[in-house]
C-alpha cells in the first residue's frame, strides 16, 4: 500500500511538473512572437503609422495625431517605470547576495534584473538559481538568500511596482496590481508582462473617446 501511494504521488508530481513546463514554454513562445511582431513594427514604424493615418478622414487627422501622442506618452511611462524597477531589483539583489556570501552575486543580480521585466512574477522565477547557488554553500546561506528574495519581492509587489508604474504610466496602483494578476491568470508570464502596456493603451483610448463625447455634447448645447 505504501509503494502504491508513493507511485501515485510520483505520477501526480510528474503531471504537475509537465503542466508547469508546458505553461512556461507556451508563455515564452507567445512572448517571443510578441517581441518579433514588435520588432517588425519598430523597423517600419513610419509606414505603419502612414497606413493607419490613410484610413482616417483628413478632417480628423488632428485628433489622430493627438491620440498617437497620448499612446506614446502612456507606453513610454510604462517602459520607463519597468526599467527603473528592473534596475532597483538588480541592485538590491546584488547587494544582498554579496553580503550573504552567495557565489556569482553580480551574475545573479543581472539575471534578477532581466527577469524583473516580468512584473512581480519575474522575481519568483529568478529566485530559483539564487537559492540553488546559496545551498551550494550551506543550508543557512540558501535560506538567507531565499528570505532576501522574498523581502525584495514584497517591496517590489507592494511598493515599487504599484508606485513607480502608477506614477510613470499614470495608472492607479491598485489597478496595476489587479491588471498584473489578471494578465498572469489569463496568459501566464506573457500576460503578466503585457498586462500593463495593454491596459495603458485601453485607458488612453477610453479617455480619448470620452473627450470626443464631451466635445460633441458641448457642440450640441452650443447649437441649441
Amino acid at each position: 500500500e505504501g509503494m502504491n501511494r508513493l507511485k501515485a504521488d510520483m505520477v501526480r508530481f510528474l503531471g504537475l511538473g509537465r503542466k508547469f513546463i508546458t505553461k512556461v514554454v507556451g508563455s515564452v513562445f507567445t512572448l517571443f512572437l510578441t517581441f518579433m511582431v514588435a520588432a517588425f513594427i519598430l523597423v517600419d514604424t513610419e509606414r505603419v503609422l502612414s497606413f493607419w493615418r490613410s484610413l482616417v478622414p483628413k478632417n480628423y487627422h488632428t485628433r489622430y495625431n493627438d491620440l498617437l501622442k497620448s499612446l506614446d506618452k502612456g507606453l513610454n511611462g510604462v517602459v520607463r517605470g519597468q526599467l527603473m524597477i528592473c534596475l532597483i531589483n538588480g541592485v538590491l539583489t546584488f547587494v544582498g547576495l554579496l553580503l550573504i556570501g552567495v557565489p556569482f552575486a553580480f551574475t545573479l543580480g543581472l539575471v534578477a534584473m532581466v527577469f524583473s521585466l516580468i512584473p512581480i512574477f519575474g522575481t519568483i522565477l529568478s529566485s530559483i538559481p539564487i537559492v540553488i547557488m546559496g545551498l551550494t554553500i550551506s543550508l543557512s546561506t540558501g535560506l538567507l538568500a531565499l528570505a532576501w528574495i522574498l523581502v525584495i519581492h514584497f517591496i517590489e509587489g507592494n511598493f515599487l511596482n504599484p508606485k513607480i508604474m502608477g506614477t510613470s504610466a499614470q495608472i492607479h496602483p491598485a489597478i496595476i496590481v489587479f491588471v498584473l494578476v489578471t494578465g498572469e491568470h489569463m496568459a501566464g508570464i506573457a500576460g503578466a508582462l503585457l498586462a500593463v502596456p495593454v491596459y495603458s493603451i485601453l485607458q488612453t483610448f477610453f479617455f480619448f473617446l470620452k473627450s470626443m463625447v464631451d466635445e460633441l455634447e458641448k457642440d450640441a448645447v452650443a447649437v441649441e
